[in-house]
């Protein structure tokens, strides 16, 4: 791979788990509304589904599990995963996110949020002025096929204008990183969910947000 340095014109972010502190309450949520079939959800199965549209989550849980859960019976189950989320997550990125973020502005790099979740969520887990803080927003609403396929980067980058090529993706699960990679990104993995060894198809790995700069910006 040559160096993303140079020719980088765009940063592109996962939200859960990149900018947001929230995939412990998404498994929380998760956990909570599969709790009364019998089944405890480990964190870490979950941690490994970040980046997945909610209704894709749950048809993987009720094949592995051999559950039946009736079409109606699962959509209100994902409307209250939603809310219950929606009810004990503060919103906010984290204080390193908004000072990458400022300083990627400054930088004049265009920036991406590309996110699994629903708009709604997505939205809510924002703090007032945040979403104006990223060039493109990209929720599930936006695309038919969702991590790990292709489908959410390549509409990102089409509505930056940017080619692939020019972009650092940043993510911090497998699902993501796959779909970063077959958009044709280059792509940075912070591990706050899961261990490195998980993420090792990435082009580099990160312990925080602020080693992202180094990866931009020296040579």
């Amino acid at each position: 791979m040559d160096s993303i340095i140079g020719r980088c014109q765009a940063v592109l972010f996962d939200l859960d788990g990149v900018l947001s502190d929230s995939p412990a309450v998404h498994a929380w949520a998760w956990a909570e509304v599969f709790r009364p079939y019998g089944i405890e959800l480990p964190p870490e199965r979950l941690h490994r589904e970040e980046g997945r549209k909610s209704e894709d989550i749950a048809q993987g849980i009720i094949l592995e599990y051999g559950l039946s859960i009736p079409d109606l019976v699962l959509n209100e189950m994902l409307v209250n995963k939603r809310r219950m989320f929606r009810a004990a997550f503060k919103p906010g990125i984290r204080a390193d996110a908004k000072r990458l973020l400022i300083h990627l502005r400054i930088k004049n790099y265009r920036t991406a949020m590309v996110s699994g979740s629903a708009r709604e969520n997505v939205m809510h887990a924002l703090g007032e002025g945040e979403a104006e803080m990223f060039d493109v927003l990209i929720t599930a609403e936006d695309y038919s096929a969702g991590k790990p396929n292709p489908e959410p980067y390549l509409t990102a980058c089409r509505k930056l204008n940017i080619e692939p090529r020019n972009g650092l993706a940043v993510e911090n699960a497998p699902l993501g990183i796959a779909s970063a990679l077959a958009a044709g990104l280059t792509v940075a993995a912070i591990t706050s969910t899961l261990p490195a060894k998980e993420l090792a198809e990435a082009h580099f790995i990160i312990k925080s947000l602020n080693e992202l700069p180094a990866i931009l910006f020296r040579t």
